[in-house]
């Protein structure tokens, strides 16, 4: 593979990256101008499919027909005479992997991120390479979350699946071969398989040689912000675009989100509340938690890296809230125009802080960062007779926000014991949760830290255009880049409350008290064997 080398944009004022960020339930596409302004978005739903609450597969097929469909759209509803499509950026969800042919047909539906079908292939890498040096050379913690794992279920339960492959991509790799022709990933997504050395950079041969993985059928890994190639000639027509528009690797949404939200450099972080939530903490040096709570991974800004923390379920717990326990309201809501998440929003404001000591562990489909427990479930503790629905409307934002504040608390205080005085100032919020004043000022209370939201709550798509914006050099480098493109809202900045934060801090060793009762007496896993039963005994 030979990239082009971009040339700057000869008309900046018409000029135009299309950024393409490829998630769970959707796809986006966006048109952005080189200030970081937007300029047209179009949206395509998808579905996976739940086999069982723990076993998902998805239709890779989904993303290419959302792409197709979502990029024509908007940009026969922005065109504008003079404007420059100069870059298309990609950008997707991490560490689901999906088998390939040599052509980039799909052999198997994709297996999901969210997937927990390979305990026991996360034992098997326990037992033949074990925790502690998988989470030296990688980063990672051993979890089905990880590419890993499922490699190794094709190898296992699916060989004529992996003999057959050609390789293995990620959503983002498929994607940039879909329009590029090429295989070909970078670095914030390889270092997402459990199978990169992220302290070099590098394909771990030595770790996949072990587990007997074929190293060479992983896409060859570049830096994030490179040109993958050009458009196809079959790309250029199904989009409508040329097909000398080059192709950026923008990787990782979690990264290209912090970068959509200028958080570069070490002092800030950021955190995303969509489905889930991710914690991310640009660091000048690839650290290691000495318990292995928090992960290091590549950064979008290349030869950088991030401490990163995920919660699997917290929007989606919310959403849950609005779905089964709401019903009354967002009918009347809906009958009204108004948003069913406002009338919770509102609902909730009706309860005090600390929602009458009702406590809400969001383990709805187990536990990430920083317990790493496959096997949590959701808790709601200490309810009684004198709680109403406030209150547990408002003990669901506060549970988000504990969940997120221990591994803010866990970041920064393995950070400032490696740097003295590197401790966070400010933290930048975005996802669909933070259009929520009511939730921003829990957060800011919770993590006893200024709360800033971005402006843009597609924070990722930004920033898989800045990456790009660097990529054709219209900014010297990406820094740059974030720093005139990126944006915040300083009107919409919560400061925190420091007596509620000292009651919440209280809240929190009871949150974490609660759950570690339940994973040391063995509840979780009594639990699971019920829920097998149960399983069966539906058929």
């Amino acid at each position: 593979m030979t990239s082009p080398t971009p040339a700057a944009p000869s008309a900046a004022g018409g000029a135009r990256i299309l950024a393409v960020d490829v998630g769970t339930t959707g796809t986006r596409a966006m048109l952005f101008d080189l200030e970081g302004r937007p300029h047209g978005m179009a949206y395509r739903e998808y579905r996976s499919h739940f086999l069982t609450p723990s076993v998902i597969d998805h239709d890779p097929q989904t993303w290419l027909d959302a792409v197709d469909a979502a990029v024509p759209e908007v940009l026969r509803s922005t065109a504008t005479p003079g404007e420059a499509i100069v870059a298309i950026a990609v950008t997707s969800q991490r560490a689901t992997i999906l088998p390939v042919d040599a052509a980039g047909q799909p052999l198997s539906p994709a297996i999901l991120w969210q997937d927990k079908r390979t305990l026991e292939q996360c034992r098997q890498i326990e037992a033949t390479v074990g925790p502690q040096e998988v989470y030296a050379r990688t980063g990672l913690r051993i979890d089905p979350y990880f590419s890993l794992p499922k490699l190794l279920w094709f190898r296992q339960v699916r060989p004529e699946v992996y003999r057959q492959a050609h390789r293995f991509l990620t959503v983002h790799d498929f994607v940039v071969h879909h329009l590029t022709g090429e295989f070909v990933t970078e670095w914030t997504q390889a270092s997402r398989t459990m199978l990169f050395q992220v302290d070099h950079f590098r394909w771990d041969e030595e770790l996949a040689g072990r587990l007997g993985i074929d190293i060479e059928r992983m896409p060859r890994a570049l830096p994030p912000g490179s040109v993958a190639g050009t458009l196809t000639r079959q790309a250029a027509e199904r989009l409508g675009l040329p097909a000398s528009v080059p192709v950026v690797m923008a990787g990782g949404d979690q990264q290209c989100a912090a970068l959509g939200l200028g958080v570069t450099r070490p002092g800030l972080a950021k955190v995303t509340t969509g489905t889930g939530s991710f914690v991310v903490a640009p660091v000048n040096r690839p650290y290691r938690d000495p318990q292995a709570r928090v992960l290091c991974s590549a950064s979008a800004v290349a030869g950088g890296w991030i401490l990163e923390a995920g919660i699997f379920t917290s929007g989606s717990v919310y959403r849950w809230v609005r779905d089964e326990l709401s019903v009354a309201e967002t009918t009347a809501g809906a009958t009204l125009g108004l948003d069913p998440y406002d009338l919770l929003n509102l609902e909730a404001a009706r309860a005090a802080p600390g929602a009458g000591g009702l406590v809400v562990i969001p383990h709805f489909a187990g536990s990430a960062a920083p317990y790493w427990n496959p096997l949590a479930r959701g808790v709601i503790f200490n309810l009684a007779l004198g709680h109403r629905r406030a209150d547990l409307i408002r003990a669901v934002l506060e549970g988000i926000a504990l969940e997120v504040g221990k591994n803010l608390a866990i970041i920064e205080a393995l950070v400032e014991a490696g740097d003295a005085g590197s401790g966070l100032r400010e933290i930048r919020v975005s996802g669909g949760a933070v259009r929520s004043d009511l939730f921003n000022q829990i957060q800011a209370d919770v993590y006893g830290r200024r709360v800033v939201p971005g402006k843009l709550e597609q924070a990722t798509a930004l920033g898989a255009a800045i990456l790009a914006a660097a990529a054709v050099g219209a900014y010297p480098d990406v820094q740059t880049a974030a720093g005139a493109m990126s944006t915040v809202d300083p009107s919409r900045a919560r400061e925190p409350d420091l007596r509620r934060h000292a009651i919440y801090q209280e809240i929190a060793a009871l949150h974490d008290a609660v759950y570690r009762a339940l994973a040391d007496a063995g509840v979780y896993e009594r639990a699971a064997a019920v829920a097998r039963l149960l399983q069966e005994l539906g058929g």
